[in-house]
């Protein structure tokens, strides 16, 4: 069932990490929503606003800053012929199906209408919707997105299931596979499997898989990271129970740290730069060294807009994998966009090598 989401007070819509928190958090319950609508308490029509989105909506999850949710309260009663009721410290429709504080349901013309209150620097409170769709999503690693397509319609057709795909990074495609009213979603997934077995990860979050195989194979990497500055580290460390398998991460930012916490040589960096497979190699050995962990991961490059040269320009990026047992993958990418895309794209890159080497407990 598809989400749409409103969300109401300016402050909301300018405070860029509470914002990021939300949508998180929103995610988690009901998914990537049909459409986001932003409103301010003093929008115009509010009302009609509301009662057309509303109507328009298989369900509706309706986000409220605090100097709003009271009003937004009131039309919503207003519109389901209802009245506000105090419920602990909240005043909310008398007619709530459900309710936890800050965060009540409704049910309006049949359709689910849940509104929170979200107060910055708190948690958010519950939220009661829930994402139910016959939809599913898979990777597949080292398959460019248009060869994907290519391969994976015939068995769509088969099964009567409809793609959506994207390109994570070149080399990483990413679908979800939506079974139409007489589809065969599991058939489809087993012939996809079946095909792919050495690319297919069926999993929504890469990092979650990563992380949770990990554990199961009781294995850790470890990370020696440069134009992505931490980004990586990050990635990971966001998944709850990632203590266990990852290890630690060097932000080498600078020669002088490459040569003096990773061992990189002098001549390499004289020779080749920083920005090269020779750097990369080192870096991954001497954060393996360091760690005794049973991966590493490393990641060199131009992200821009300055720094580029005619030989390497911006965009350049070097990213590598190795395991313990001696398997290493290093390659070079050139990556456009802004200096913030082309770190997370360096990020993916490397993750995708780290897939690859460690592809015996990655693709089971």
């Amino acid at each position: 069932m598809e989400t749409t989401l409103i969300m109401v007070g300016e402050s909301l819509k300018i405070n860029i990490p509470f914002l990021e928190y939300i949508d998180s958090h929103i995610h988690q319950h009901v998914k990537i929503p049909k459409q986001k609508i932003f409103l301010d308490k003093s929008t115009k029509n509010l009302f009609e606003i509301l009662e057309k989105i509303l109507e328009q909506s298989e369900q509706t999850l309706i986000v409220s800053s605090k100097d709003s949710f009271n009003l937004v309260g009131k039309v919503i009663s207003t519109l389901n012929e209802d009245v506000l009721e105090l419920q602990g410290n909240t005043l909310v429709p008398s007619k709530f199906e459900k309710y936890s504080n800050n965060s009540y349901l409704i049910n309006y013309k049949d359709k689910k209408v849940n509104v929170i209150r979200a107060k910055e620097n708190e948690e958010l409170p519950q939220i009661f919707l829930t994402h139910k769709s016959g939809s599913t999503f898979f990777s597949l690693i080292g398959l460019d997105n248009d060869g994907a397509k290519v391969l994976l319609q015939p068995i769509a057709d088969t099964y009567e299931v409809k793609l959506t795909s994207t390109s994570i990074a070149e080399g990483w495609s990413f679908t979800e596979a939506t079974a139409c009213k007489y589809g065969n979603l599991k058939k489809f997934l087993i012939s996809v499997k079946s095909l792919f077995p050495n690319k297919y990860i069926a999993n929504d979050n890469i990092l979650n898989h990563i992380v949770d195989s990990l554990a199961i194979a009781n294995k850790t990497v470890s990370l020696a990271e440069s134009c992505t500055g931490g980004r990586i580290a990050t990635m990971l460390t966001s998944v709850s129970g990632s203590s266990k398998t990852f290890n630690g991460s060097v932000v080498s930012y600078s020669n002088d740290i490459k040569k003096e916490w990773l061992g990189v040589s002098s001549s390499t960096l004289k020779n080749h730069g920083a920005v090269s497979e020779a750097c990369i190699e080192e870096m991954l050995k001497g954060i393996l060294n360091k760690s005794s962990s049973d991966f590493a991961i490393a990641t060199s490059g131009i992200a821009g807009p300055n720094g580029g040269t005619k030989s390497k320009q911006v965009g350049t990026v070097f990213v590598g994998a190795c395991a313990k047992n001696g398997e290493i993958m290093i390659e070079r990418v050139l990556l456009k966009g802004s200096r913030k895309y082309i770190q997370m794209q360096s990020s993916y890159h490397a993750l995708r090598l780290f897939l690859h080497v460690g592809k015996d407990i990655f693709f089971k």
